[in-house]
């Protein structure tokens, strides 16, 4: 069953590059890893109907049979959006599920840039944290927005190659600001 999980971890890995960790990712100890595995296995298990709506930007393709997410798209470039909405199992607040994927993120060796709380186009308040990364000597953009229910967690990460993403800011976060809730 471990071995399960772990593989299950690596594949969730809080990252639009599948597979991909950055050089400096560092490991917590054996609890710390245990309820970040569980974290990652409820948001990570694919739900059952979308549940909510998002908006695709214009030069994007949403991409089909996407097992970990309910909606991904990318552009041409390699910028990504994903969304991911899941039972709260263990229940938990905002507070609780934007500090565990926080805490998952920079022991994975995201930098946090800056935090700040968002709204869906519905009134779901969310927390977005802002990350960048390093990887064959470029620098790689992170945002991660977790919103919370009584039954769901929603979390909506984008990211990309910074020299392709900063050209697109404005087009991703108007497409984040077009999620709706379910």
């Amino acid at each position: 069953m471990t071995r399960h999980l772990s593989t299950r971890a690596r594949r969730f890995s809080w990252s639009p590059w599948p597979g991909a960790r950055p050089a400096s990712s560092a490991r917590g100890g054996r609890g710390a890893r245990l309820l970040v595995l569980s974290v990652l296995c409820a948001l990570g298990a694919a739900g059952c109907g979308r549940g909510f709506s998002i908006v695709t930007p214009a030069g994007f393709a949403e991409l089909e049979d996407q097992k970990a997410y309910g909606y991904r798209a990318t552009n041409a470039e390699g910028v990504v959006i994903g969304v991911r909405r899941e039972d709260n199992r263990p229940f938990g607040d905002l507070g609780f599920w934007s500090g565990a994927v926080d805490a998952h993120l920079r022991r994975q060796g995201y930098v946090a840039d800056k935090a700040v709380d968002v709204q869906s186009a519905n009134g779901v308040k969310g927390r977005q944290i802002h990350y960048h990364s390093s990887r064959e000597g470029r620098v790689f953009v992170f945002w991660c927005s977790v919103f919370v229910t009584e039954a769901k967690v929603v979390v909506v990460e984008a990211g990309g190659d910074q020299a392709h993403f900063s050209k697109l800011e404005a087009a991703v976060r108007e497409t984040l600001d077009s999620l709706e809730l379910g």
